[in-house]
Formats: structure tokens, C-alpha cells, sequence
């Protein structure tokens, strides 16, 4: 017998597992996804510009 709904034949994709959270900001980081380890800190690739300063003359 068919299914009544075209729905039932759609694939699922595995859900992705977590490797990781963000020091910074909590956000997950799942397994493939690149980030920062400094200093026993994991930090996420959205973080990282808020520690990065512009060298200027006073």
C-alpha cells in the first residue's frame, strides 16, 4: 500500500551531535564545525571578533 502523503518518503538526515560548547557565548559546536582552543577555551568562530583589537597610535 502507498502512502497517502508524498511527506512520507522524505529522507531524514541524522541530527548532527555535539562536540563541544562555546566558553564565550554557550552556543554548540558540533563535530565538523571549526573553532578556537586557546588556553583550555573553546570559542566559537562568531566570538572570535569581539577579542580582536585594532593596533592604533595614541
Amino acid at each position: 500500500m502507498l502512502p497517502e502523503c508524498c511527506y512520507e518518503y522524505r529522507y531524514c538526515n541524522p541530527a548532527a551531535k555535539v562536540f563541544t560548547t562555546c566558553d564565550v557565548c554557550g552556543k554548540n559546536i558540533f563535530f565538523g564545525d571549526s573553532y578556537y582552543s586557546i588556553e583550555n577555551l573553546s570559542i566559537c568562530n562568531e566570538c572570535i571578533d569581539t577579542f580582536k583589537v585594532l593596533a592604533e597610535e595614541e
